[in-house]
């Protein structure tokens, strides 16, 4: 993402690009950002003309002159064990733990034999159209073998389906509470053996 105050009216105008082939181009439609900076309508006057500009044809080096720049560069859900030397070493999780945006993983212990599980939730259903939903996650439960890896848990088994935007979990004894953007709260008992 470049961001800066492209045409000096005092609001930040961040511009989420993505690369093909190492070339940098805006993801904004032309239309989405003549609504930002009206200053383009004069540089990009039809369709054409945008359909194949990148960054640095879209603004001159003196505008990208003080812009800023945020890189993703780990999109990746991993977690990061606390080693007994105190620092922290990653560990992969499984892949279905890659399917949907992670807002909240809680540590239980699902099935009652000893070991820590972790519960992954998230997704993201109010997105731009051009981006889709990231709604594939129903609630992941990875069992956990207590040296610190997890295998996932189908959701047949673990008995969840969540669908919505879940922002927040909370364990109360062997309850879990869940907390969905625009629905009510849900609750869900362990059945620990």
């Amino acid at each position: 993402m470049v961001y800066k105050d492209f045409d000096d009216n005092g609001a930040m105008d961040p511009i989420l690009c993505f690369y093909i082939m190492g070339k940098s181009y805006p993801y904004l439609t032309r239309d989405e950002i003549l609504d930002q900076m009206s200053i383009m309508r004069t540089r990009f006057p039809d369709y054409k003309s945008y359909a194949d500009a990148g960054l640095n044809e879209v603004f001159t080096a003196e505008e990208l002159k003080g812009s800023k720049i945020l890189k993703a560069n780990y999109l990746k859900t991993v977690y990061f064990e606390n080693t007994s030397d105190g620092r922290f070493k990653e560990k992969q999780l499984p892949l279905q733990a890659q399917f949907a945006p992670v807002y909240t993983i809680t540590c239980l212990d699902y099935d009652g034999d000893g070991n820590k599980d972790l519960l992954l939730c998230g997704n993201i259903n109010q997105s731009r159209i051009r981006f889709g939903k990231y709604d594939a996650n129903h609630g992941v439960v990875l069992k956990g073998n207590g040296k610190g890896t997890f295998k996932y848990v189908p959701e047949l088994q673990s008995g969840l389906s969540l669908k919505g935007d879940v922002r927040s979990t909370l364990t109360i004894n062997n309850t879990l509470l869940i907390g969905i953007n625009q629905q009510k709260l849900r609750a869900f008992r362990f059945n620990q053996n």
